[in-house]
């Protein structure tokens, strides 16, 4: 985890270092070296600090209280991390997302590398918190098949005790597909389920199953439509009829 926010930081004092030498005038910049040494050398800690002791003079136009709420917080994830502290992966992911929104908020060009680690945060988080099922062994992934065979075992029973041959017979074998189809269609969901959530190449979304539920393609019903065309030319072809009748009779 250490090497993670380490990585998150790193990629937080490129983004800050662009932003802050674009922002900040080159004579408060080298009044400042005397400090924290040459800007392009500035850690996470010192551009964070840098930017909340000069807020109200530089930065308060440009971003919002949210932000400064966030350069805050980084500085405190930031000296938990030097002290060697350790990071649940609830926190791990909270540093990523922070960092992003900070980023994405001055309009670095870092935010890809960081989404790449809030990703990894995410899955590691996801699997934290549901558990690896794959630790389980071979009896959590048997399970379906036991519990589907021994159904069918009983229900076979039942039929062949009670049913007549040979169509207890084809009942059985057919009560016994069913159940290996079931057993196979839960092996298939949890196979699904353990991957983890993961981002749609196509839209770019958080999803938690293969295929993305914002991709599919929305049917559109015509019906309707076409049914109100139908009424309201029909209600115009009724008006006309009606003003052709007043017509005639005038």
């Amino acid at each position: 985890m250490a090497d993670r926010v380490a990585k998150g930081l790193n990629v937080l004092a490129d983004g800050l270092r662009h932003y802050v030498v674009a922002r900040v005038p080159a004579q408060l910049l080298n009044a400042q070296s005397a400090t924290y040494g040459n800007v392009q050398n500035w850690d996470a800690l010192a551009l964070l600090v840098f930017m909340w002791d000069h807020w109200n003079d530089l930065f308060r136009h440009d971003l919002t209280f949210v932000e400064r709420s966030l350069v805050s917080e980084l500085r405190e994830y930031r000296n938990r991390w030097a002290h060697q502290q350790k990071f649940s992966e609830g926190e791990v992911y909270r540093i990523m997302d922070n960092i992003e929104r900070l980023l994405i908020a001055l309009d670095s060009g870092h935010v890809a590398a960081i989404r790449r680690l809030r990703l990894e945060s995410l899955k590691l988080l996801f699997n934290e918190e549901l558990g690896n099922r794959d630790t389980a062994g071979f009896l959590y992934k048997a399970w379906p098949w036991v519990m589907c065979g021994a159904s069918a075992i009983a229900m076979d029973s039942a039929i062949l005790a009670f049913g007549r041959f040979p169509w207890s017979w084809i009942m059985a074998f057919l009560v016994f597909l069913a159940m290996m189809r079931v057993a196979w269609w839960q092996t298939i969901r949890e196979t699904l389920h353990r991957r983890g959530p993961h981002e749609c190449g196509i839209c770019g979304c958080i999803i938690y199953t293969e295929r993305c539920p914002y991709c599919q393609p929305v049917a559109v019903d015509t019906v309707p439509a076409a049914g109100a065309a139908k009424r309201a030319s029909g209600g115009r072809s009724s008006a006309g009829t009606e003003s052709e009748r007043v017509a005639v009779r005038t």
